[in-house]
Parts: C-alpha cells; structure tokens; sequence
C-alpha cells in the first residue's frame, strides 16, 4: 500500500477509512485494516496467493533436486568400481557443500543486507518467483515483499534458509544411500599421489577424524593409513574402519553444520516475522495517521464535486434471502411524517431505523461493522430528489454487506412521479450499480405476501 501511494498518488479510500476508523484499536491496525480493505478491492490479494502458490512449488522442486544433487555425489564416488579414493570421495561429498555454507557466511562481514545476499540458490529462487510477477499487481506485491525483507535484515537469514534446506536433504539423501551401497557391496579404500609423501595424509586423515572420533565414529590408524596405499589387501576390518570414518566426515562436516546454520536461520526468521512492527515515520504512513485516528472534523467545501462513480462491489443476482442469512435494512434520509417501518418485517431482520443525522450515520456504521449482514435493504423515499451526497452514501454503505438492494419506498401508487424513478436509476446507474439492485417499494421483495 506505502509504495502505491508513494509513486502513483493516494487512492479513494473514503468508505475504507471509514470502516477503519469504525474498526477502532492503534493507528497500526488501522492502518493494517485500511490496507487490507484496499487491497481486496484492487486484486492484490489474488495476486499475492498467486505468488505465494509459486513459492509452494519451489520447495518440492527444490527437494527433488537435492535428492538428485546427493545420489549424484555418491553415485561419482562409487559408479568408477570397487576402489574408493578416500580423500577424493570426501571432498567430492562435503566439498560444495562447505564452500557455499562458507560464502553465505562471509554474507555477514558485509553491512548492508539485500534479498540479493546470502545464497545462490536464494537468489535464484527470487528470479524464478520474480519471473511468475506479471502484471502491476504481482510486481507492486513482489516488490513490497522484498521491501519488508530488506527493511526487516532478512535477506541473508531468508536465502541461507533455502539454501541449507537444499544441502541438508541432499546430505542426508547421500548418507542413507551410501549406507545401503556400502552395506550391500565390498569396496577398498585408499589413497594415491605423486607428489605428496604417507606422513601428509596420515596428519590429513587424522584431523579429519579429530571431530568424528567425539561422535564415536571409527577412525583408521596412522600404521592403516599407511598401508592403504592400494598396494596392500586390507582385511574387512580394516574396510568397515574406513566405511565409518568415511560416513563420520560425511555428517561431521556435511550434515551437522547445516542442521545448526537452518535452525539459526529457521530461528531468526520466525523471530523476525513474529515481532514485525510498522514504521509510522516513513513516508506514505505519516499522511494517514490524522485521517485514521482524527482530532478534528474538516468541515466546507475542499474540493470539486467529483462524478457519480462510487467504488462498490460488484453485486450477484439478487435472491430472497434465506432464514439464515443477516438481514439489516435502513432508511436512509426518510420523511419524518411517515411512518417506519412501512410493513412488518421479519423479526430475524436488524432494524437500523432511520439514518438522517450525522449521530445516527456513525451509528449505522458501527452496526454494520459488528454484525457483518449479508445482505443489506436501504430504504429511500422515491420523491425524493436524488443528489451527489445520498448516492455517494449509498455506494459507501454497499460495501458492508454482501448484497445490496436500493428500494424507492413511495406513499402510495397516485404519489409516483416517474421523472423522479427515471432520475434515481440515472443516478444509481452512473454511480455503479446494477438495474436489479433497484426496487420499488419494500412489498416488492416479500414475493409471498
């Protein structure tokens, strides 16, 4: 809503506010109930839904493809044969792993924080969610998410969460299968090199397993070591040491990390979204305040008089209402030497009387906020000259029920003046509403009676 307003100028939001202040609570709910009102009726709720369906798909798509990221990994380790090189199976499991868990935390030593920061697969997912914004709407709603995001220094937490659900389900998906492979086949283990001499992998393989050894994994000795050279047949011993050293790397460095980084990032997420608060100090909110919760009542004229257009639902074919559907019918600026209610109406039905004065408009409106009708008659004495100011009113008022009838309440059959209906319809027609929302005293709508 801030941004909209912002660029394109304020929107009309007479009945909106209207309702919000009727709503009562902080400027903050009022605001937030302002907010959601409009944003109902200009369809960036339907655009937001939209968004958030994309966002819904992007998670299974995302599993599927770390399911396909960790059988791949193993797959690289152990499709070769039965010879497994056991510091080229490590770093080809945990390698990419630990490198992209290193670049989302070196995000952190940077100050400013964006929904461009953290992770590649966050950034990735932002384009594809941001390809599916077609259209005003979704752009203004993806736009005004990112804004929360960045505002709130959610940008790293909200692509890290992404990017660790990825790793840690592949991780784990390459845990399990190579459990089953090395449960279910005979592999060696060992090492080559040219270059480098037994004492380096010994340190290397030692250090590794510093961390696994607290966790109770097997880890091979420095005379194992050295003879895993691929020269010397290992016993089934020594490979079921190597099958837990490497499993133990596997969810030391790969598996464990990233369950702590996603519950951090889980943690701050929630923690944020929880405590979210509206900055009132920023342009777009300061305006509304006064109007939202006012101390004083403008008064005059202010402004030209605007068309006869008035923003109302778009109604549905009108049907007698049912036994259990809120009925509240009113009069609107009714004769006082007439009498009210014309003719019996149902006692389930609200009976909001008369509305003439400002008190009883204020009332009406409170009325109508606690009770929510469903369909809502508004009474008019048909020989009455229809103006700027009634119709505007009536189109506010439709919007409180989910179907509005105007019903022209003549004394008698001699009493009609038809340059009077044909004006009522003109008008109610330029303002929006439709031909069958028009009726022609109350009789009309009791079909049985």
């Amino acid at each position: 809503m801030r941004l909209k307003e912002s660029g394109w100028g304020p929107l009309e939001d007479t009945a909106e506010v209207r309702r919000a202040i009727a709503q009562g609570g902080s400027v903050e709910d009022r605001l937030v109930f302002r907010a959601a009102l409009l944003a109902q009726r200009e369809g960036w709720v339907a655009a937001y839904q939209r968004l958030s369906q994309v966002m819904r798909w992007l998670l299974p798509a995302w599993l599927v493809l770390a399911v396909v990221a960790g059988l791949s990994a193993v797959w690289g380790v152990l499709g070769a044969g039965a010879y497994i090189n056991v510091i080229t199976a490590v770093v080809s499991l945990v390698g990419l792993n630990v490198l992209t868990l290193l670049l989302w935390l070196s995000s952190f030593f940077f100050k400013s924080d964006s929904a461009q920061q953290g992770s590649v697969l966050g950034k990735l997912s932002l384009k594809l969610v941001g390809r599916f914004a077609r259209g005003e709407a979704a752009t203004l709603v993806l736009g005004a998410g990112v804004n929360v995001v960045v505002r709130q220094k959610l940008g790293r937490w909200l692509s890290g969460l992404i990017s660790h659900t990825f790793w840690l389900w592949a991780t784990l998906v390459a845990i399990l299968a190579l459990l089953w492979a090395l449960s279910a086949r005979r592999y060696g283990f060992g090492w080559e090199t040219t270059l480098l001499s037994p004492d380096s992998f010994v340190a290397l393989v030692e250090s590794l397993g510093s961390v696994p050894r607290w966790l109770g994994f097997d880890v091979p000795s420095a005379e194992l070591i050295r003879m895993s050279d691929g020269l010397t047949p290992l016993t089934s011993d020594d490979q079921r040491v190597w099958s837990s050293w490497l499993l133990g790397c596997l969810v030391c460095y790969g598996l464990l990390p990233r369950l702590v980084a996603w519950l951090c990032s889980a943690g701050v997420v929630r923690f944020r979204l929880r405590h979210l608060r509206i900055d009132r100090q920023l342009p777009g909110w300061i305006e509304q305040q006064e109007r939202l919760l006012p101390v004083h009542v403008r008064v005059g004229i202010d402004a030209e008089a605007p068309t006869d257009q008035v923003a109302i639902a778009q109604p549905t074919l009108f049907e007698f209402p049912q036994t259990t559907d809120t009925v509240c019918v009113a009069a609107i600026e009714y004769p006082q030497d007439r009498s009210w209610p014309p003719l019996p109406i149902p006692e389930t039905w609200i009976n909001a009387g008369v509305v003439d004065t400002r008190i009883q408009r204020e009332q009406l409106l409170q009325l109508l906020h606690q009770h929510s009708p469903d369909y809502l008659l508004l009474v008019c004495d048909a020989n009455q000259t229809p103006d700027r100011g009634i119709v505007a009113w009536l189109g506010e008022l439709s919007s409180y029920g989910r179907y509005c009838a105007i019903v022209l309440q003549v004394a008698s059959a001699t009493d009609v003046q038809p340059e009077r209906l044909q004006a009522w319809r003109d008008r109610l027609s330029a303002a929006g509403f439709r031909s069958e929302q028009l009726h022609i005293n109350l009789q009309s709508l009791f079909p049985h009676s």
